[in-house]
């Protein structure tokens, strides 16, 4: 008669449930890099007002994908006096654009302005460089940190996703910052003549900063940014899309 050894059979089974544990653990813990973005690719166009500049800027806003899951959102505003161009190159966790490079450049009137940002891919160091200063560096949540031009890809998801109190880790070229914004409520905003119902989110600064930012994004088109306000003590400096939305 052939023997049974149950005690044996038992830490089988105990082996499965805890391999399976583990495996549902380490899904739960692990970056999750979206197979499928929750933003798609667009170019957008908007246009600049600056307090004191009598006339207008057209800026171009693309998100493209570059291959192997990372993607690439860039600003350009250029007239004849010079440009001004913003690079971010990363990928999605979750609703996260986890910058893996920032870069800014303005040129204009004899001058060039250079500034950049690198974080290599599951490293937790960020890598600063700036026009005149001595490179830097500092830590930085390596899956959970983005920079000044994605973080609005940021929002624009979360905003999709039903959250209302919104913090991001923002890396730039001086240090990691933690930015609060805040959904003010509902209003509609005139973008070339259509009235188009938004949310307003403010940036919630601390204490009596003279610096204010409020964006508004349209759920009818996906949450996508139509206006950014922001006010220095420079004036006020207003950028609204134009054209059609996606």
């Amino acid at each position: 008669m052939a023997k049974s050894y149950p005690h044996k059979a038992g830490n089988g089974r105990r082996r499965f449930l805890t391999s399976a544990l583990l495996a549902l653990l380490t899904l739960a813990t692990a970056p999750a890099l979206a197979a499928e973005p929750p933003i798609t690719p667009f170019q957008l166009q908007y246009r600049l007002k600056a307090q004191g500049i009598p006339f207008a800027v057209t800026a171009n806003r693309t998100l493209k994908a570059l291959g192997d899951g990372q993607w690439q959102m860039e600003v350009v505003a250029s007239n004849v006096l010079g440009e001004i161009r913003e690079t971010s190159r990363f990928v999605w966790n979750g609703c996260t654009p986890v910058s893996r490079f920032y870069g800014y450049r303005r040129k204009g009137l004899g001058q060039l302005k250079e500034a950049e940002v690198s974080i290599p891919a599951g490293g937790a160091t960020a890598t600063a460089k700036r026009s005149g200063k001595a490179d830097r560096q500092y830590p930085v949540p390596a899956a959970a940190v983005t920079d000044k031009i994605s973080l609005t890809l940021a929002l624009q998801c979360r905003l999709a996703r039903g959250e209302r109190d919104l913090t991001l880790h923002v890396a730039d070229e001086r240090e990691l910052e933690s930015q609060h914004y805040l959904v003010e409520g509902e209003e509609t905003l005139s973008i070339d003549g259509k009235p188009i119902t938004t949310v307003k989110v403010r940036r919630d600064r601390s204490g009596n900063s003279p610096r204010q930012t409020w964006l508004w994004f349209a759920p009818e088109y996906g949450y996508t940014l139509v206006q950014l306000v922001q006010e220095n003590e420079d004036g006020r400096h207003v950028m609204t899309l134009q054209g059609a939305l996606p």
